[in-house]
């Protein structure tokens, strides 16, 4: 059955646990880590969660929404391929809800360059918004996933290179409208790349620069200016 613990405490006990699996990986990281980060003994974090496994799962899930925690406390799993599946559905909607993905499903034409550098902003600021708002879940999955074989399958497969498959059809599709001569598979995994450093990468850096909070549409006027050149 779930275990309890007071409400305040939990989006704290998700943020030191987020943050010790980025620093160490998911293999290193010690509960006594995050007890240290917290200022609490281990037993206390035992109080909450059942295992490692458990608050890893507990990261995924709500360690960017944490007002939708469940009230009733955490559900315990010792399941790292039940954690890959759920992680899998949610990745599979996030991609399936992008107008990127839409877009590439109707192969509809474009009449203008203009409209071509409209649409490529567009999607880059709507793929952003959907990777802002997991940064958490998507920072910790990409530090740990290499250690972990079923997170790597799904994270690889259906987050980033479902993300990067999908922008290379893309630009397949508008090819006659680029403005660079590059393979359209390098143009992709790019703006992938350049799109999960901004939205998800930033508020982790061991060193930050005075940047804004919102990048999304300088990071989105970049790629337009890759890929189309700059607006008219």
């Amino acid at each position: 059955m779930p275990r309890t613990t007071p409400s305040d405490r939990l989006p704290k006990l998700l943020d030191a646990a987020a943050a010790a699996f980025v620093e160490h990986g998911f293999h290193r990281t010690q509960m006594d880590d995050i007890a240290e980060r917290l200022g609490v003994s281990k037993g206390t974090i035992y109080r909450a969660v059942e295992s490692k496994e458990s608050l890893f799962a507990a990261v995924i899930a709500w360690g960017d929404t944490p007002d939708d925690l469940p009230v009733d406390g955490l559900t315990p799993t010792n399941d790292i391929t039940a954690v890959a599946t759920a992680v899998s559905t949610e990745l599979a909607q996030a991609v399936a809800g992008l107008e990127l993905t839409a877009l590439v499903a109707s192969r509809k034409r474009l009449r203008s360059a203009d409209a071509f550098g409209d649409e490529i902003e567009r999607i880059t600021i709507g793929m952003y918004r959907v990777m802002r708002g997991r940064r958490t879940a998507i920072m910790v999955l990409d530090r740990c996933a290499c250690e972990v074989p079923e997170l790597a399958t799904v994270w690889f497969g259906d987050g980033r290179y479902a993300l990067v498959d999908l922008w290379h059809a893309y630009i397949s599709q508008r090819a006659r409208h680029l403005s660079i001569d590059v393979d359209p598979a390098i143009l992709a995994r790019t703006i992938v790349e350049l799109v999960t450093t901004w939205a998800v990468k930033m508020p982790w850096d061991p060193a930050p620069r005075p940047y804004p909070d919102d990048t999304a549409a300088p990071c989105a006027t970049m790629i337009r200016h890759l890929l189309a050149g700059p607006a008219r």
